[in-house]
């Protein structure tokens, strides 16, 4: 019983303020997006606790915080997915400090080491790459190379896993628009992909650099991955790379071009 008091006093948390201040967000984005998530079913509604400070004129002032229970944490990483998937490392290490911070605590207590477990990091690792996974849409042949990646920094061999998938014949977008002597070919970065963009089928992913700098990158949507897949970029490993299905680029090109013919029409009278 007293045991449980104990931890009862100290629980492992993250709120949502913490999260905004992680990803670099404003609070009531970050509540906004949990309240999507939760509204999906992709996560469980977290606690809510109404925090009091005084502000620079003396005043009470309340604001509501969501409250990550740690039996609760994968959702948080759904969380900075959705928001901010660059910031992910910094979500693990802010768990990595709450944990060794309770894990402290318990070995000046009187509570025996056996009675509380610290969750198996390489697992967590295993849904970090899962969730990687989903938010960037990477094609079935980029996760065999992420799965590759992950196992071999585990210090294990590789080699049991395929070198690829067999997937349909993909080609990037320039190269394919060039082959076929269409003018697009050469006006991709101004013109294609922000109609793409426009149309729902490419959008802009960010990640944070080593130097600090956020480096954006182009990306398949939930739609466009019928026309193509992301593949991890040649250039940076934490990046995709859109490339489309030579099969069916002839219909997303006449979807394209309606697109583009569509706006530059005059208005109607």
């Amino acid at each position: 019983m007293e045991t449980r008091n104990t931890l009862s006093v100290l629980p492992v948390t993250m709120t949502s303020r913490e999260i905004a201040d992680l990803v670099e967000k404003r609070h009531d984005s970050v509540k906004r997006t949990i309240d999507t998530l939760v509204e999906r079913g992709v996560i469980q509604l977290p606690q809510v606790v109404i925090a009091e400070k005084i502000n620079g004129l003396g005043l009470i002032q309340k604001s509501e915080h969501y409250v990550f229970t740690h039996e609760h944490k994968r959702d948080t990483f759904v969380v900075v997915a959705q928001l901010s998937p660059e910031f992910t490392a910094k979500l693990v290490d802010r768990w990595q400090e709450l944990e060794a911070a309770f894990a402290s605590t318990l070995q000046q207590s009187s509570i025996q080491p056996d009675t509380y477990t610290l969750p198996y990091q390489p697992a967590m690792k295993v849904q970090i790459v899962e969730l990687a996974m989903r938010s960037l849409r990477v094609s079935e042949t980029s996760k065999i190379r992420m799965l590759a990646k992950f196992i071999e920094s585990e210090g294990f061999n590789s080699d049991f896993l395929p070198d690829y998938v067999d997937e349909p014949l993909v080609r990037a977008i320039t190269p394919l628009l060039k082959g076929m002597g269409h003018s697009l070919g050469s006006k991709v970065a101004n013109t294609v992909n922000p109609a793409l963009e426009a149309m729902g089928i490419l959008e802009h992913l960010s990640r944070k650099s080593t130097g600090g700098k956020i480096k954006q990158f182009w990306s398949l949507t939930e739609e466009g991955l019928q026309y193509g897949r992301n593949e991890t970029s040649p250039n940076n490993p934490r990046e995709t790379q859109p490339l489309f299905f030579v099969n069916r680029f002839p219909e997303l090109l006449t979807r394209l071009e309606a697109h583009l013919d569509h706006k530059i029409l005059p208005p109607a009278q």
